[in-house]
């Protein structure tokens, strides 16, 4: 017995003086997938703590490109299902970046989920609204039947520039875009 406590105690001041420590568990950040991907983790259930929505100053790090645009906002576009509501996307004072639904209103879908995307919101030559070409990270599920609802986006702090905010139906075939918002500040 007297080994194994010593054996524990020397590994784990080993772990320690090395700088292995805990980290964030994979999935607990957006996922980024290049636009059109059909297979992306969920970032966890909306509301949810994540590890940008904890408080620290506003000027602890430098500010990512998308939060050097904040506030954004734009109304939603059909695009796959009827779609309507809005959206302003803020950073608030303990430095977490939320995006806060209005008035949401979608098709039946029920698996629904919130992305962020690189690409602009165009039509293309049918006049279909749809996302150009870029990342796009998932932030969260959303309720189908809440029409206002404030959403975390962990890892705002590391995000490039964003166009678009999109819900797609997880639930689908081909996780379809339900509805997009072109993002203005």
């Amino acid at each position: 017995m007297g080994r194994k406590k010593i054996g524990i105690a020397s590994l784990t001041a080993v772990l320690l003086l090395t700088g292995c420590t805990s980290s964030t568990p994979p999935g607990d950040g957006p996922s980024a997938r290049p636009a059109g991907s059909t297979t992306a983790e969920a970032a966890g259930p909306s509301g949810s703590p994540a590890s940008d929505a904890s408080p620290l100053s506003a000027d602890a790090s430098p500010l990512s490109a998308f939060e050097q645009q904040l506030p954004l906002r734009g109304d939603f576009l059909s695009q796959q299902s009827a779609t309507t509501g809005s959206v302003l996307i803020e950073r608030r004072a303990d430095g977490s970046t939320w995006a806060v639904l209005s008035g949401f209103s979608t098709g039946d879908a029920s698996d629904l989920r919130l992305s962020l995307e690189e690409g602009a919101l165009e039509q293309d030559g049918s006049g279909a609204w749809v996302d150009t070409a870029g990342y796009s990270f998932e932030i969260a599920p959303l309720d189908p039947d809440l029409p206002d609802q404030e959403i975390a986006i962990p890892g705002a702090r590391t995000m490039p520039a964003i166009a678009t905010l999109t819900v797609m139906d997880y639930g689908g075939p081909g996780y379809p875009s339900l509805g997009s918002v072109a993002l203005t500040g």
